[in-house]
């Protein structure tokens, strides 16, 4: 039985540690993703700022003029 519980520390340590590491990973400059928000060929961005506001009304809002 203690031999059951050794194997599941151990099996939920690897799992921890593996979480970690694809953790880090996923930070490192070695993850590329691709960039679904530019466009390949041009590199320009597809669409426009995911403001909910339109420019003028964040301009107005932002600039203490409320």
């Amino acid at each position: 039985m203690s031999a059951l519980w050794i194997i599941l520390a151990v099996v939920f340590v690897l799992s921890v540690l593996a979480f970690v590491a694809y953790g880090l990973f996923e930070v490192s400059p070695f993850a590329h993703h691709v960039d679904r928000l530019r466009d390949p060929r041009t590199g320009r961005r597809r669409w426009e700022s995911p403001h909910l506001e339109t420019r003028d009304e964040y301009e107005r809002t932002h600039d203490g003029l409320t």
